[in-house]
């Protein structure tokens, strides 16, 4: 059996000679969308990243026009727009063609959220209103906010590739959409969203689409358990998922932040966790490029932004300021200038405080792609264009994008044969020390088909054997020491 030794400067994947295939793939099933202007002079894949100028409503509006059978929405305010609401609108169209919605709001605005008794009154839609602030949990933890933002359509659909999670930082109403500065990404994966609803359906009490809730079983804050599966595969790429306050989001955050030695930038509206800034201001002293913007009105009088990164960072941080506006992103990027590097984005309603880590319901995802990090970089690029007053200088690198992570020379060694396949393809794979070692195969919708080895492997060659019934493409992925790779499989007849 011939060896395939890999290197960064080459093709990753037999089937994808050109990087450019793989981005693709990445966005058509992971979009990201902005609201204020990019830098696409920083894009390196050829993929420009996209500006929503005061359409980022609209473009939730088609996404809920696409749902067929399932809507569930926990979203954490929502006030009428101006003019012709389009979340409105799309939502009253839905509930007319016969979909099935759910809605859970925060309790603190209950009252303002005019959108929410709005679509009450045109549609008998079931809410759920959260807890009241500082209610007793069944942990002895006091409870916040119900600070979700997330939409999920047709995870009920009986076809796998028409489910959709739109989740990320802007609240609804109209400074967010035409003032404020938001990031939203949109997967398109069924497992994704059955692991969306399954969080969701701990907060309603029940598991069926279009019901009521059962308020008696509903669960909020510290009371709700783990959420479960946290590590997904949509479109060849490694997508993690996590919940607060279960599932210890501040240590993936801890976590992320270390990974980053090559560069890495901050964007962000709370930010009072003086740790997690010492953490950044680190890996700049240990070479890596590091950015950080944060918004003074709701970050100014804490000590990220008073001291950490002032001193830390110098010309490198920068704050916004404005009587009217907000910085209201929550997301870090990790090594997008490096793809052999795991390039990262940690993105959705997390602001990094304590009481989002501990009393709040949040929701969090990191995606692990050079194509997603690098369209993230355009947008922080152009950020700081217009509140730094500065061009974000991002380090060079000789690794090549690719879409997916890569295997340097010095890891272990993969071999596919043959690909594409008839019947059966063998996969060989050197390990150059023990390792525990996770390999599973997922089709190109995330879900998992076969899980090969899911145990600690001793260094040596290892043999294995996948046969996919239906012709088509599979995605590889092996996890070696919390490190992913994949590769891409093709059974053709």
């Amino acid at each position: 059996m011939k060896k395939v030794i890999l290197t960064p400067l080459m093709a990753v994947f037999i089937g994808l000679t050109m990087h450019a295939g793989a981005q693709q793939n990445i966005t058509k099933y992971i979009k990201c969308y902005f609201t204020q202007p990019v830098d696409n002079t920083l894009s390196t894949t050829g993929i420009n990243a996209v500006y929503c100028n005061n359409t980022i409503f609209d473009t939730l509006a088609a996404y809920i026009n696409k749902a067929k059978y399932t809507i569930d929405i926990a979203q954490y305010e929502w006030e009428s727009l101006t003019g012709t609401d389009p979340i409105l609108t799309a939502i009253n169209a839905a509930y007319k063609r016969g979909v099935k919605i759910r809605y859970i709001e925060d309790y603190s605005y209950s009252t303002k959220n005019t959108g929410v008794q709005a679509m009450c009154k045109a549609n008998p839609i079931p809410i759920l209103v959260s807890p009241k602030q500082s209610s007793s949990s069944c942990n002895s933890e006091s409870y916040n906010i119900m600070h979700n933002k997330f939409v999920i359509i047709d995870e009920y659909s009986p076809d796998s590739t028409n489910s959709w999670v739109w989740t990320g930082s802007p609240d609804w109403d109209d400074a967010m959409s035409s003032c404020d500065y938001n990031n939203v990404i949109v997967f398109q994966s069924k497992a994704l969203a059955k692991a969306f609803t399954h969080e969701f359906n701990i907060m309603w009490g029940d598991t069926t689409h279009g019901a009521a809730c059962d308020s008696t079983k509903a669960l909020f804050g510290s009371c709700k358990p783990n959420s479960g599966t946290h590590t997904f595969t949509i479109g060849g790429s490694k997508v993690e998922l996590y919940f607060s306050p279960s599932d210890g989001v501040n240590n993936e955050i801890i976590s992320t932040i270390g990974t980053a030695n090559v560069d890495i930038y901050c964007g962000m509206f709370t930010f009072t966790e003086t740790t997690n800034a010492t953490d950044i201001v680190n890996q700049k002293t240990a070479g890596a490029t590091a950015y950080v913007i944060l918004d003074n009105f709701s970050s100014g009088t804490y000590t990220p932004y008073t001291t950490t990164f002032p001193n830390g960072l110098g010309k490198n941080f920068a704050g916004f300021v404005s009587s009217s506006c907000l910085y209201h992103n929550k997301y870090l990027i990790v090594n997008p200038s490096a793809p052999c590097d795991d390039p990262k984005v940690f993105t959705g309603s997390h602001n990094w405080t304590s009481s989002a880590d501990a009393e709040n319901d949040e929701n969090s995802v990191i995606v692990h792609n050079d194509t997603i990090a690098n369209l993230y970089l355009q947008s922080f690029g152009g950020d700081f264009k217009t509140i730094g007053k500065a061009s974000v200088v991002p380090p060079k690198n000789p690794c090549k994008p690719t879409g997916i992570n890569t295997i340097s020379n010095n890891e272990s060694k993969i071999d596919v044969f043959p690909n594409p396949y008839k019947e059966s393809v063998n996969i060989t794979y050197d390990l150059a020390q023990n390792a525990n070692v996770t390999m599973c195969v997922y089709n190109v919708m995330g879900q998992k088909v076969s899980t090969l080895v899911d145990e600690k492997l001793e260094a040596g060659q290892h043999i294995y054997q996948f046969n996919g019934a239906t012709n088509g493409i599979y995605i590889l992925q092996i996890t070696e020491n919390g490190r992913i790779y994949t590769r891409k499989l093709v059974k053709a007849q």
